[in-house]
């Protein structure tokens, strides 16, 4: 038999505040904090969490369902009772039948055959706010590797060269291929074997040491030419500036012009200027009236000592505010259901919850920062019924771990 939806599902969010919650008449489910244990066996690793057991003892009414019930209803504290009396009258009517009832992640109760109330309970939900999406762990267990020595190789020995004693060599008929193939043994011989009295140039060996210390003279002699000609072409030497164009060791820098200072004359003919020279609202300068004589020192003081007018524009640039989008607002945090999705104690974390759920249409938020954890609500509600009916479709669809919370 399912149990109501309402009876259920208060009693399922009070056990994430509540170490008992007592259903008058019925019994009472307590909770018992069990810290992280590893099982050997099956090598799991499984959080701290509360163990949730009924006990059956427990039947008389501490008014903490009842009131929570009264809140959600709108109802008052004796009419809250009389719901629960009803449907716990209902219950004992399904156990007496042989059926059992369900408390929606909490567990279920039944008869066994000495007509003993019994509980099995529904371990798929941790109640310990702590633990909060931390799940179980396989682990496989971790083996010492044994060393396996290597063998030694063994390297093979060459062997010794023995002269040829060219009076020994006989040789009655040759082929012409076969005395090719002597000659060659001949010479051999004699460049491997030397003479009485002559003496023998020793073989030095090159060691690794050397031959890697030529490797890097090689390639860092061409790496100080390339820095000794970057410091040439470049102004590093004098100002300590430097471009890109001077790290080219290609580019063509004769045709980069430099800064040469104003002189106070000019030299330009009147056929080079512009028609219009200066033109404001208040009069025009054309190159007709500019002779050779014109002092062209005192028109440009003329020109710059003339007032200028503002610049005016369409539209005046006014600087965004900067929004926090994450962080809800005073008028979303200050209501009292909230349906938590998750929380974080690194901010990043939360923030990309966030837009996770608003990219699914949810008006998600971060609602605020509590004991060291940023909350990320799904929605924010005014009422406990809105709630309740978007934390069911929530719990089937998306994340079965979201909870209800209501701040007072």
């Amino acid at each position: 038999m399912e149990n109501n939806l309402e009876i259920s599902s208060l009693v399922s969010d009070l056990l994430h505040h509540y170490d008992c919650v007592i259903v008058p008449e019925l019994g009472g489910f307590v909770t018992d904090y069990r810290s992280a244990r590893i099982d050997t066996e099956l090598h799991i690793i499984h959080p701290p969490s509360k163990d949730l057991r009924f006990n059956a003892q427990l039947k008389k009414s501490d008014g903490l369902l009842a009131n929570a019930l009264s809140q959600a209803k709108s109802i008052s504290h004796e009419e809250a009772n009389a719901r629960i009396k009803a449907e716990v009258d209902a219950f004992f009517s399904a156990l007496d039948e042989g059926k059992t009832v369900r408390f929606e992640k909490v567990g279920i109760l039944y008869l066994d055959s000495y007509k003993t109330l019994q509980f099995r309970v529904d371990d798929s939900l941790n109640y310990l706010l702590d633990s909060f999406r931390l799940k179980k762990v396989y682990a496989e267990p971790v083996y010492e590797i044994a060393e396996v020595p290597l063998p030694t190789p063994v390297l093979p020995v060459a062997e010794a060269v023995t002269p040829v004693d060219e009076k020994k060599l006989i040789v009655h008929s040759v082929e012409p291929a076969v005395e090719k193939e002597i000659s060659i043994a001949k010479k051999m011989a004699e460049s491997t074997v030397p003479e009485l009295g002559e003496e023998s140039t020793p073989i030095v060996p090159i060691s690794e040491s050397s031959a890697g210390r030529r490797w890097m003279a090689a390639a860092i002699i061409p790496l100080l030419f390339y820095l000794g000609l970057v410091a040439l072409r470049s102004d590093v030497v004098h100002d300590g500036s430097i471009q890109m164009s001077d790290l080219n060791p290609f580019s063509n820098t004769s045709e980069v012009g430099k800064y040469a200072p104003r002189t106070d004359k000019f030299n330009l003919s009147l056929e080079s200027l512009p028609e219009v020279i200066v033109k404001s609202d208040d009069d025009v300068i054309i190159s007709e009236d500019l002779t050779e004589e014109t002092n062209w020192d005192e028109l440009a003081k003329e020109v710059d000592t003339r007032p200028s007018k503002e610049l005016s524009y369409e539209s005046e640039i006014v600087p965004a505010t900067a929004i926090n989008t994450y962080v809800a607002p005073l008028e979303i945090s200050s209501l009292e259901f909230h349906v938590i999705g998750g929380c974080f104690g690194e901010e990043k974390n939360a923030k990309r919850l966030v837009d996770r759920l608003r990219q699914k249409g949810y008006a998600a938020y971060i609602m605020d920062f509590h004991k060291g954890l940023h909350r990320v609500t799904y929605g924010n509600y005014s009422t406990r019924a809105e709630a309740l009916k978007d934390l069911s479709a929530i719990k089937e669809g998306e994340q079965s771990e979201a909870w209800l919370l209501r701040k007072k």
